[in-house]
């Protein structure tokens, strides 16, 4: 069995001794204190480490050398490469760390708590499924049904999406594809297919585990630079996905990865991280992304109040959130009371509307 271990490159010693209390229970802490000793040691210890932390005052180019060296052996396949930054060069440095090979960033001074929640969110998506398994049917689907719990425990202890966030998700995007299958037999979605595009949606946002905190978290207005940072929660998404060593020759796979990659694109080409125009838009990111705009205009976030509900439905009708697939409207437009039943339920609230408007 692999050791549960993280290997530490730093020397900073008051560093080292927080980190250890942090993380000493769960965790064997290996220190090394210089990038060269690490760049000749990693080879031997990587098969038995959970994570890798490089801690540095600054994003030095050793730091930039050793994360290259990392990626390029392909070490980040299966472990992820951390770094341990100030929160000033985080914030200058963000695009150069990931663009080096870091999979994710934690600020300093950070709080133990945090930092140990988050570690084990990270050594559990690392974890993924054995490549070499030669699983039946039905053992893929229990893998499958576990990674969804995993994924989105993971993202809960987080805090950046609560497990209501996530479960309205998923029953919001099952009632929508429920309508949308009935009514455009064309596209031909199956019972089994509404199921995974609904499971699917519990993973639309686990980009998100690789985006700076700071910006995560940040509750005022994105500055430019930032909101850049945080569209590319989507193509990490599928990067993420792809390290568990699963492909898309899966039905379910195949619409996790669709939804988590295109969900913020829309009909008329102005969506984001590809900027796909109509049908060229996979038809379960088409069905989900109005589902993530309708789930996110009601809900009271950090950074926004929630809503009014006539609102909402006007501003997702009208085109004001980002133009969606005329199809996927219909089906809206006929699914809603349903829609406005369960969130009635699932709030506790009643849902007052104008006459005629809904």
């Amino acid at each position: 069995m692999v050791e549960k271990s993280i290997l530490y490159i730093g020397n900073n010693k008051m560093n080292q001794f927080v980190l250890k209390q942090a993380l000493g229970k769960e965790y064997n802490i290996i220190t090394l204190s210089s990038y060269m000793e690490a760049v000749s040691k990693t080879s031997a210890l990587i098969g038995r480490m959970s994570a890798v932390i490089c801690c540095d005052s600054e994003f030095s180019n050793e730091m930039r050398v050793y994360g290259e060296d990392f990626t390029t052996k392909k070490y980040s396949d299966n472990v992820p490469l951390i770094a341990m930054l100030p929160r000033e060069v985080c914030e200058d440095h963000a695009s150069a760390v990931y663009e080096q090979g870091y999979s994710e960033i934690i600020e300093m001074p950070y709080d133990p708590t945090y930092l140990r929640t988050k570690m084990n969110a990270l050594t559990s998506l690392y974890a993924g499924v054995d490549k070499g398994s030669s699983a039946d049917s039905e053992e893929l689907e229990k893998r499958t049904k576990m990674l969804i719990n995993v994924l989105s425990n993971c993202f809960t202890l987080i805090q950046f999406e609560s497990a209501d966030h996530i479960i309205r998700s998923k029953d919001l995007t099952r009632i929508l594809t429920e309508s949308f299958a009935d009514m455009f037999p064309e596209y031909g979605l199956t019972k089994e297919d509404i199921d995974y595009i609904s499971d699917a949606a519990a993973l639309h946002d686990v980009g998100k585990a690789l985006i700076p905190p700071a910006i995560l978290f940040k509750a005022g207005k994105l500055t430019d630079d930032e909101f850049l940072t945080m569209k590319q929660h989507t193509v990490k998404g599928v990067e993420l996905l792809t390290r568990f060593g699963l492909d898309n020759s899966h039905k379910f796979f195949k619409y996790a990865f669709e939804i988590a990659k295109y969900h913020h694109e829309r009909w008329d080409g102005k969506g984001y991280p590809d900027r796909l125009e109509g049908e060229q838009i996979p038809v379960a990111a088409q069905i989900y992304s109005l589902v993530d705009v309708y789930n996110a205009l009601i809900a009271e976030r950090v950074y926004k109040s929630a809503i009014p509900y006539d609102q909402a439905v006007a501003m997702i009708r009208e085109g004001k959130c980002g133009v969606f697939p005329p199809k996927v409207i219909e089906a809206f437009n006929q699914s809603e009371p349903r829609s406005r039943a369960y969130l009635e339920k699932s709030l506790n609230i009643k849902i007052e509307t104008t006459e005629g408007a809904i």
